[in-house]
């Protein structure tokens, strides 16, 4: 059996945790284990991958001490020499250090993967060194992973075009070496059930009104503040918004001042995610970036419709249920497109052959990573 070193900054329920997790649940694990290296205290879904054969490894950041975090992650490489695979997730170049150290560690299969087509921070300094950096992560990674093609391009700083990207053969890159991975799910959890709409929509007394959904983490780069502008213009909309995160108390002022905290719910983290796409008329995601949102594909098998900001990889969209507009419409625009949608008949489509069935999807995954050597 091969064991499969990835490194997160955590096991909580994120996107890209999410996405590795569904991978985890649907590979032949008779043939191939995830184990982990993580930081900081217990996550989501650490009990549930230990469940499954995962070991875990908690190891301190940079931040908490750049050399204790090199030599910690040294340790795990000496004290298990079976690991000639690791996985990075990350959204930036400076994983290049945690590539180095496997590298000098004699790993043999060193791959990044990009979950993100931008940096989730805000400091234009984190962005250049992002930028200075992608040289010295190409030069350790020898096995290039992304979620879609705008996020290969961010991470690795090269187009995968080929054969005929010139830069790609500057750089050394061949068409084996770089891989999309789909945000796949299991599209039949997500099956429309009008049973399971109406048992939520009970529990939060929505009765028939017009019922927009957000799932996302409530984080700047999610855009929560214009989606309670749009509601604020559609008199007749609730919104449900389920995550938790740090700007909790800041749009809840935000919904005192417009006069909509009535018509908003904060559901907080919930363990039934698929449950609330039954419930919602329509799905909100006007984030400002993002690589390939995982809602919107849990959505779309939901028979969702969708709106979604222009910034999102194109990917996202594997139905007509999908809609991309600008934030630079502004909200108005984005309430009259929601109303508009509202009587949408709700049926889920065959999206088998989109590439984001994860039993398929799985499968690949392994053939990628088992032939990688």
């Amino acid at each position: 059996m091969k064991r499969i070193l990835i490194i997160l900054p955590n096991l909580d329920l994120g996107g890209t945790e999410t996405v590795v997790m569904n991978y985890f649940r649907h590979i032949n694990r008779e043939e191939m284990v995830f184990d982990f290296v993580v930081h900081g205290t217990d996550g989501y879904y650490e009990a549930e991958a230990r469940s499954l054969g995962a070991r875990i490894f908690r190891v301190p950041t940079r931040g908490e001490g750049f050399f204790k975090n090199i030599f910690a992650m040294r340790k795990i490489y000496k004290s298990h020499p079976e690991y000639d695979t690791v996985i990075i997730c990350t959204e930036h170049a400076l994983a290049a250090i945690e590539m180095k150290v496997a590298w000098w560690c004699g790993v043999k299969t060193r791959a990044a993967w990009s979950h993100f087509s931008d940096y989730q921070g805000a400091s234009r300094v984190k962005r250049w060194v992002h930028f200075f950096a992608r040289p010295f992560l190409r030069m350790f990674t020898n096995l290039y992973l992304a979620c879609t093609a705008d996020a290969g391009r961010w991470l690795f700083g090269f187009a995968p075009k080929w054969p005929d990207s010139q830069l790609n053969r500057c750089v050394g890159l061949h068409k084996k070496s770089f891989h999309i991975i789909n945000n796949a799910i299991d599209l039949d959890k997500f099956r429309y059930s009008p049973e399971v709409r109406e048992n939520i929509r009970t529990i939060h007394d929505l009765g028939e009104r017009f019922t927009i959904g957000m799932v996302a983490r409530l984080t700047t780069v999610k855009n929560h503040a214009f989606a309670l502008e749009v509601i604020s213009k559609l008199e007749n909309a609730t919104l449900l918004i389920v995550g938790d995160g740090e700007l909790k108390n800041q749009l809840t002022i935000k919904c005192r001042r417009l006069k909509i905290s009535d018509r908003v719910i904060f559901t907080g983290a919930v363990n039934n995610p698929a449950d609330y796409y039954q419930a919602f008329d329509l799905l909100l995601i006007p984030s400002f970036h993002e690589g390939l949102t995982l809602v919107a594909i849990e959505a779309q098998a939901a028979g969702l419709p969708v709106l979604l900001s222009d910034t999102i990889a194109k990917e996202t969209k594997i139905s007509d249920n999908a809609h991309f507009l600008s934030l630079k419409k502004g909200a108005d625009f984005w309430a009259e497109t929601a109303a508009s949608l509202q009587k949408t008949e709700r049926k889920s489509p065959d999206l088998k052959s989109s590439g984001f069935h994860i039993k398929h999807e799985a499968e690949r995954f392994q053939n990628i990573i088992g032939g990688s050597q």
